[in-house]
């Protein structure tokens, strides 16, 4: 089974439609932020966040929640705003590219939770702007938590960058 969170009006074929508003195709009526989710562990296959994380009061609790209804292996796909955006007011979470590092068990900071992800990809997605700077490769001894030179001016400049993209797998 495929689970698509937080879907508001984005009701997908072939998912459990999962939102907190009660609207044509969605199949499940749930508050994000109260757990445990109706849903059995080890469920489903694959999980689409796009455009609903950034609105969770407690991101570590919610990918716990995910963890449990995962199946081991399965692919969760995040959509959110990137952190120097002005898109990512007034979300209560924005992104950056290290935030989902917590959840790798080779992390120091692991221990936050036992759910275990691996980052499997990472997009920035740029504005208008930004696509104008190019992806230009960089020397990551100098900036190892920097993807490329767009990723790099996004730093100085705001704006550069709206969104970021994750494939998460879950292990287990």
């Amino acid at each position: 089974m495929k689970l698509n969170f937080g879907c508001g009006k984005d009701i997908k074929k072939g998912y459990v439609n999962l939102d907190h508003v009660s609207i044509n195709g969605v199949n499940v009526v749930h508050d994000i932020n109260k757990f445990p989710y109706p849903f059995k562990d080890n469920e489903f296959e694959e999980i689409l966040c796009i455009g609903s994380l950034e609105y969770v009061d407690d991101l570590f609790k919610v990918m716990q929640e995910l963890y449990r209804i995962s199946k081991p292996g399965a692919i969760i796909k995040i959509n959110g705003p990137y952190w120097h955006s002005s898109a990512c007011y007034p979300h209560l979470t924005t992104f950056n590219i290290d935030s989902f590092k917590y959840f790798d068990e080779n992390d120091s900071y692991s221990y936050y939770t036992k759910a275990r992800f691996k980052l499997i990809k990472v997009k920035l997605i740029p504005s208008k702007a930004g696509k104008l700077i190019p992806r230009l490769p960089i020397p990551r001894k100098l900036f190892p938590n920097v993807l490329d030179f767009r990723h790099l001016v996004s730093y100085f400049l705001g704006e550069i960058i709206l969104r970021v993209y994750f494939e998460l797998k879950v292990v287990k």
